[in-house]
């Protein structure tokens, strides 16, 4: 039985890729607070670099589509040439 709750996903079609962003209620047990629990995103079909630190951390750089981004909420929507706004 899959915890996860999906939030927001997109399937991967040709020459788009997809994503997948979503929560696990199992992060949630044990906390006080909802927003303490983590939000997951898996991204299908698109380039990564991973940088492991000396501290054992990493650095993921993720090249993604200006639409997906858009359609992410993470730049604005754009209208005609230029952003919406302009």
């Amino acid at each position: 039985m899959s915890t996860k709750s999906s939030i927001r996903w997109r399937d991967q079609s040709e020459g788009s890729p997809g994503f997948h962003l979503y929560e696990d209620a199992s992060d949630s047990f044990g906390k006080d607070e909802a927003f303490e629990a983590p939000i997951y995103l898996t991204l299908e079909s698109v380039e990564v670099q991973l940088e492991t630190l000396a501290n054992g951390g990493a650095t993921v750089t993720v090249a993604i589509p200006r639409e997906l981004a858009i359609e992410l909420g993470l730049l604005p929507k754009q209208t005609g040439k230029g952003l919406i706004g302009d």
